[in-house]
Parts: structure tokens; C-alpha cells; sequence
């Protein structure tokens, strides 16, 4: 909250009056409540009270350059982090961003026979999934895809537990005492 803000004050005639032509010059509510030494809540509050719409401004973000830019590092299936630092923005904008155009960082690849052909050498080569997908420039996932489609798997992938049974730990009680011993106990307890 803004350290000026008047946060319990009566909405004023004035007051009213100020806001009205502010919003009317299509300034958002956050500017507005600036001006006013309000917070943009007690506005966008007054105004929906007051049944006036906000206006929402132009993204200035939203430029041809800035889109291209963005839509070209997304077909090199860079990283949300890479496209950031390229662009300089952070990652959280970065993705706002990229939801906003419809834009995927890791589209689906096609996948065409030498690059298939590639992979399986790779595998017979002994690589693991990270490996190959180094190897080729792509995610590990989609490369676990793929063999999982065509039914390939690692060579280390026969050493996975899968379809082993589990070694159970178990637990014995003690030995449980005979009749006649947990009698003599009783009685000991009942004498103190």
C-alpha cells in the first residue's frame, strides 16, 4: 500500500469530479489513484460503484518488432530463459508474453527418418535419453517420446527394478510370554 494513500476517506464531490475527468482521458486506475494519492483498489472500487468502465491502454509492449523477435527465438526452441535474456526481459515476462501471441517454446518436431535413424544409432551406441538429446538439439522428453512411440528403449534400461519383486522389511514381535509368567507379573502389580 502506498505510504500516502488515504485509505478511509470519504469520497468527496470534488473528489469524484477529479476522477471522472481523469478517467475520461483514458488514464488507467493505477494513475489515476496516483494522482489522486488513492490506491488503484479504492478507485477501480469507486468506479465500478459509480458504474464508470476503465480504460485499458494499449500494451506498449505489444510492437512488430518485439513479436517477430520473439516469434523467431521460439522456432529455435530456445528456453523461456534464453528468449528473456536475448530480449532482456525476465522469465515470468517472458512467458506472459509468449501466452499472450500463441507462441510455444518447445513446439512439436517433426521427426524425419535420418533423424529417427540418428537416435537409434545413438541408442545402440550405448548414450543414455540425456545423451541423445544433446546429441540431436533437443529435449530429453522428446526424445523419450519418440522411443517410447517406436518402442525403443536405452541400453541401461534394462537394469531398471521394474517387474522385480521388493524386499520387504519385516518386523517380529518379541516372543509373547507363556500364561503362567504374565500371571506372575499381575500379581506382582497388584501388591504394590
Amino acid at each position: 500500500m502506498v505510504a500516502s494513500a488515504r485509505t478511509y476517506q470519504k469520497w468527496s464531490a470534488a473528489l469524484i469530479r477529479r476522477m471522472t475527468r481523469l478517467a475520461d482521458r483514458a488514464i488507467s486506475a493505477a494513475q489515476i489513484a496516483k494522482a489522486l494519492g488513492l490506491t488503484r483498489g479504492q478507485v477501480l472500487g469507486k468506479m465500478h460503484h459509480l458504474g464508470f468502465k476503465t480504460k485499458n491502454l494499449p500494451r506498449r509492449w505489444l510492437n512488430t518488432a518485439l513479436v517477430e523477435k520473439m516469434a523467431e527465438l521460439a522456432g529455435q526452441r530456445l528456453s523461456l530463459n534464453q528468449i528473456g535474456k536475448a530480449l532482456g526481459l525476465t522469465r515470468d515476462q517472458t512467458r506472459y508474453r509468449m501466452v499472450q501471441l500463441g507462441l510455444k517454446t518447445n513446439p512439436n518436431i517433426e521427426w524425419s527418418a535420418e533423424t529417427t535413424e540418428k537416435m537409434t544409432k545413438l541408442i545402440s551406441q550405448g548414450l543414455s535419453s540425456s545423451g541423445i538429446a544433446k546429441a540431436l538439439g533437443l529435449t530429453r522428453g522428446q526424445v523419450l517420446g519418440k522411443m517410447h512411440r517406436l518402442g525403443l528403449k536405452t541400453k541401461n534400461a534394462g537394469d531398471s527394478k521394474k517387474g522385480q519383486s521388493r524386499k520387504v522389511a519385516r518386523f517380529e514381535s518379541p516372543p509373547r510370554a507363556s500364561l503362567s509368567q504374565r500371571r506372575r507379573s499381575e500379581r506382582r502389580f497388584r501388591n504394590f
